[in-house]
């Protein structure tokens, strides 16, 4: 039926309104989750070739990252465009810049597939965590590529396979082992987080837009938090899809589903009773 077809425009409408929603609770948990993923941009700023005095533009920005680490690189010689389709989010990110006094970082509102920014503009892109949620993976690259400089990088980061992502995909997996019914499985077409974690896959991307020298590796983060619980806490604010699933599921059951949820995350024991919970990303970097 017609009305089961994946439809880009509503999906994408959708995640915005999502990404406002759960803005305040990424800005709670920041520094939680930037603990373990500043080594990812810390690598996509080396991939891209940041350089002092050039400018760079970070996709899919978030609340500011890579957009802040690129910045401290360039300088103030420098220059950083950072885009996000998420108000609420750029907004945290406004506040983020601001205290750490960087006054080189331009944010923009902006749809990753229909960017409008000057071809050849930029020395370099980077992207953390964005591209897996786009309808249209091959048109946004193909304006990224665009808009750098011949010879210029875009690096950018995607989550591997589920089960290489134990941090995220937990939660959901134990929905579907102690929920009854399970949930449904995604929709036919539609992006989701690991979307892109299939060997091969956004390497074939890359070359398919016309990068050149396209390369990759796996990079493991670790979530750490204090206790199995903080970690309930954390991703039951920052993902609302799971808590959307259970909503309407009765109290005992909500409570059993995350009470396993701290049970899975206890065999990933971390120092002092936390817990440490590992996840691959897969970093690819092409050149124009």
């Amino acid at each position: 039926m017609a009305s089961d077809r994946f439809d880009g425009d509503s999906y994408k409408t959708n995640q915005r309104r999502e990404w406002d929603q759960v803005a305040g609770a990424w800005e709670k948990w920041w520094s939680l989750f930037e603990q373990s993923a500043q080594p990812v941009s810390d690598r996509l700023a080396t991939l891209s070739d940041v350089q002092a005095g050039q400018r760079v533009l970070d996709i899919s920005t978030g609340i500011g990252e890579p957009a802040v680490t690129v910045a401290k690189l360039v300088g103030t010689d420098g220059s950083v465009v950072a885009t996000d389709q998420s108000p609420g989010m750029l907004a945290i990110a406004r506040r983020r810049i601001a205290d750490q006094r960087l006054s080189n970082i331009e944010l923009a509102e902006a749809d990753t597939e229909q960017l409008n920014l000057p071809d050849g503009e930029f020395d370099a892109v980077v992207c953390r965590w964005g591209l897996m949620f786009l309808p249209d993976v091959h048109e946004a690259l193909s304006r990224i590529r665009q808009t750098i400089k011949a010879g210029g990088r875009f690096a950018t980061s995607v989550w591997s396979t589920p089960d290489k992502v134990p941090f995220i995909s937990l939660p959901m997996g134990t929905a579907r082992r102690v929920l009854d019914p399970p949930p449904p499985p995604p929709q036919p077409g539609a992006p989701n987080l690991f979307g892109l974690g299939e060997p091969g896959l956004i390497e074939r991307a890359f070359e398919e837009a016309g990068f050149e020298d396209v390369r990759s590796e796996t990079l493991t983060i670790r979530v750490t938090a204090d206790s199995p619980e903080q970690y309930r806490d954390f991703m039951s604010d920052i993902a609302p899809p799971i808590r959307t699933l259970i909503s309407e599921r009765s109290k005992d059951v909500q409570q059993a589903f995350w009470n396993a949820v701290v049970d899975g995350a206890r065999s990933f024991p971390g120092p002092d009773g936390g817990v440490s919970i590992p996840g691959d990303a897969i970093l690819v970097v092409g050149r124009k």
